[in-house]
């Protein structure tokens, strides 16, 4: 029998709260049209566990609110700047375009709607990783460690998960020349205070 050779890959696992601020901001369409062309290409690979799945779906109602949200206070403030300091012979014409888009704000709205379906469609085409025992066992020792991410008063289970699923794909068996990378905003969960390091792990990350 013949072994196919590995291939060296950029792995990315990309915590739930930058998939979340992903759906919510428009102008970050153009970054996930990249990545679903570079996942399409083969690299980088996603590192999807299943705590990532389980915390976007409850919360992409309320992204989509947000968005639609942020939408309507941004044409807000546009109109009273207008209104205060626009050249009276211009005013009346830039205040109509603003209300034709306030008008248009739901379909503005949906493009949320249609980025958490591409999320969504990335996820149904990634293996899932399953959350091991053994991986329950090192987040819940971490708590009791009082390691990151519990060095703060909160309770970081799922985070905690996250770092030990992260670890075990560094530390499995890839290609050479394989890199792997944790992308998060929860830097003060994941990274040193006063710092852009990231917390050691007890397997290293």
């Amino acid at each position: 029998m013949i072994k196919q050779k590995k291939e060296a890959r950029f792995n990315l696992l990309i915590d739930t709260c930058v998939w979340l601020d992903v759906a919510k901001d428009y102008q970050l369409q153009a970054v996930l049209a990249a990545l679903e062309e570079l996942i399409r290409q083969g690299n980088p690979a996603l590192i999807l566990p299943h705590i990532v799945v389980d915390e976007f779906a409850p919360n992409k109602a309320r992204v989509i609110e947000d968005s639609r949200r942020s939408l309507s206070r941004t044409l807000k403030r546009a109109k009273q700047a207008v209104e205060k300091f626009g050249d009276p012979r211009k005013k009346n014409t830039v205040l109509s375009q603003v209300n034709d888009v306030d008008y248009r704000l739901r379909t503005l709205g949906s493009a949320a709607v249609d980025t958490v379906s591409r999320i969504e469609k990335l996820f149904a085409h990634t293996a899932v990783v399953e959350i091991s025992d053994s991986v329950k066992l090192r987040a819940a020792q971490r708590s009791i460690d009082k390691r990151a991410p519990f060095h703060r008063q909160r309770n970081g289970i799922d985070d905690s998960v996250l770092i030990e699923v992260y670890a075990d794909a560094v530390t499995a068996k890839a290609a050479p020349g394989s890199r792997f990378a944790f992308v998060t905003h929860n830097i003060k969960d994941f990274s040193h205070q006063n710092a852009n390091t990231p917390h050691e792990c007890g397997r290293h990350l």
